[in-house]
């Protein structure tokens, strides 16, 4: 029987994604033993602390690098942290089914709408940039933290409303606190937003993962992951994509902002072309601002 450690970060919501990733898996081969290893933030090396060279790479992720040191078989990401890809060694080994990437507006408790002297909090400048749009009026603020302690600072009055994911309130529970809905064409979802991916060594085949391999979350991540690229400051202005696979073809909605002027634009083109329609739409939008 094969037994595969599997790895995740240690929070509420990335165990309850990865417990539920770790049954498809198990749907699809009931042959294999899985071990579910959370991964505290604690572990993460402190690059001026242990005297390496600052450099432009990136420093290698906890869970990636309990990849490479065979501490874990496999880690499950969100795709939106993936999208600069994986460390030299590493492959995403299959991209799971997509969950609902529908934003909600969250009020305090027995309020109508949000109030003005109070701003709305919103995380991810993609998400403030989008919320401004629908509450002109309103300051759009940043909000960090889980879901519990922004609910929190709501209800005590820190902020007159949260812009939430909607998966994030259903999965704890919360699903009673959403208000409003937005489209993910009226918030376009962080490129890679909702797709789990499933990150393993290179060589190391990994045949319980055909199972929860899916095909239309592949070809969206392609679209998207390709969208983004095509921009030079991916870190500093707010990009968005999402696209969604119809009959033959796939539909991809991208968002970007100069830190002047936004574009939201949609695009379709054939599934087997999903790259080059991130490429394309990109490129439309960048002349648009140009």
């Amino acid at each position: 029987m094969e037994r595969i450690r599997i790895g995740c970060h240690e929070d509420k919501l990335a165990i309850i994604h990865t417990r539920r990733i770790m049954q498809d898996i198990k749907r699809a081969d009931s042959t294999c033993q899985l071990d579910l290893m959370p991964i505290s933030a604690a572990e993460e090396p402190v690059q001026e602390q242990m005297g390496e060279p600052a450099g432009e790479e990136k420093p290698i992720s906890i869970l990636q690098r309990a990849l490479l040191e065979k501490r874990i078989d496999q880690a499950v990401y969100d795709l939106v942290e993936l999208n600069q890809g994986v460390a030299p060694g590493l492959m995403i080994a299959a991209y799971c089914t997509r969950l609902n990437v529908k934003h909600t507006l969250v009020l305090p408790i027995g309020a109508q709408q949000p109030e003005l002297d109070r701003p709305i909090g919103v995380s991810g400048m993609h998400r403030r940039v989008q919320a401004g749009s629908f509450y002109p009026r309103n300051d759009i603020a940043p909000i960090r933290g889980d879901v519990h302690s922004r609910l929190k600072r709501l209800d005590r009055g820190d902020y007159s409303a949260l812009i939430l994911p909607c998966d994030a309130l259903s999965l704890l529970g919360l699903r009673n606190r959403s208000g409003r809905i937005f489209t993910e064409q009226e918030i376009v979802p962080a490129v890679g937003q909702g797709i789990f991916a499933i990150v393993t060594r290179i060589g190391e085949p990994h045949y319980c993962l055909s199972g929860v391999d899916d095909f239309p979350s592949r070809c969206c991540a392609k679209a998207e992951l390709a969208f983004l690229k095509q921009f030079d400051n991916p870190d500093v202005n707010p990009i968005a994509a999402f696209a969604k696979l119809e009959e033959n073809e796939i539909v991809l909605t991208g968002f970007y902002n100069n830190g002047k002027h936004s574009v939201k634009k949609q695009m379709n083109a054939p599934i087997v072309q999903a790259a080059k329609l991130g490429e394309r739409l990109a490129n439309e939008i960048l002349n648009q601002l140009h």
